[in-house]
């Protein structure tokens, strides 16, 4: 006699299965079979008969795609095969390439006229003219003046501010010491822009000096003649000690000499190489160094 209380398990069956042909083997016993097993075991069985499925349809996808890269190929070849027209050959082998003209349309068209500004650099439009030196300086000659009052009026706040820096107080005094080193770099720069002007002006008139003699010279039948670099160089130079002999005497081309001697010789001494150091020899001190005592 069965228990009523007993728990029941009831089998869900498709109807497509009962429509199916099956084996050999009884469908009750097939059925009886799949409901001994647990759930984690069907669970395993479905996931990997979905997993079946998909490798299936993906190697179907890679038969497909590997059909149409194969005619892609085919059509590529056919294409390289076919004859390109040759180059002309040039007339010299030191001559240039010769290109075709015929280019490709661009197939990008202008619907709608917008007007941009273009800019324009007023030192290379042919409304400015050409250059002249001789104008540039004459209407730029107020600056050697503003150098020389710019130079003249930091060395004066330089001054200034270097007695306040002596009686200042302690709070104050780092200020104060950042603003002499802002004075004194700005007098530095003052220097250099005004001993640039002097420099230029000398040799400028150097060079006038001696493209006049040399005019001269050729209206009186001289051949037409170009100053080597080097001999422009020396005459430069001459034309700045000339000038530096008559502000400050030959005292101070003596000391301008000995500065550039010194820079010089401060650059060879960098380039120089040296050689390793030799390990000093087991036992050997120090050739100046006094023995230890006790």
């Amino acid at each position: 006699m069965e228990d009523a209380d007993a728990p029941r398990a009831v089998q869900w069956v498709d109807d497509e299965w009962e429509d199916m042909p099956g084996p050999s083997k009884p469908r009750k016993e097939i059925q009886d079979d799949i409901s001994s097993l647990s759930m984690g075991s069907l669970r395993t069985a479905q996931h990997a008969l979905v997993q079946a499925e998909t490798i299936s349809d993906s190697e179907d996808d890679s038969d497909d795609g590997q059909v149409e890269s194969t005619s892609k190929a085919m059509a590529s070849k056919e294409w390289s095969d076919r004859e390109r027209p040759k180059a002309a050959p040039r007339p010299n082998k030191h001559a240039p390439m010769e290109m075709t003209s015929k280019r490709p349309v661009t197939r990008r068209r202008t619907v709608v006229e917008v007007k941009t500004v273009q800019p324009r650099d007023p030192r290379f439009i042919p409304l400015s003219g050409e250059l002249s030196e001789e104008k540039y300086r004459h209407n730029y000659a107020f600056l050697t003046q503003a150098h020389k009052t710019e130079l003249q009026i930091l060395r004066e706040n330089l001054k200034r501010a270097r007695k306040l820096l002596v009686s200042s107080p302690k709070h104050l005094r780092s200020e104060r010491e950042s603003e002499v080193e802002k004075l004194e770099l700005a007098v530095k720069r003052a220097e250099s822009a005004v001993n640039k002007d002097r420099r230029e002006e000398v040799e400028r008139g150097a060079l006038d000096k001696l493209k006049k003699e040399e005019k001269e010279k050729q209206g009186q039948g001289k051949g037409s003649w170009w100053m080597k670099e080097a001999d422009k160089k020396k005459v430069l130079t001459r034309a700045r000690y000339d000038a530096l002999a008559q502000s400050g005497g030959e005292r101070a081309v003596k000391k301008a000499i000995e500065k550039k001697q010194k820079k010089i010789g401060q650059k060879e001494k960098k380039s120089r190489p040296f050689g390793k150091r030799s390990a000093p020899s087991e036992g050997a001190g120090h050739p100046n160094k006094r023995p230890r005592i006790g």
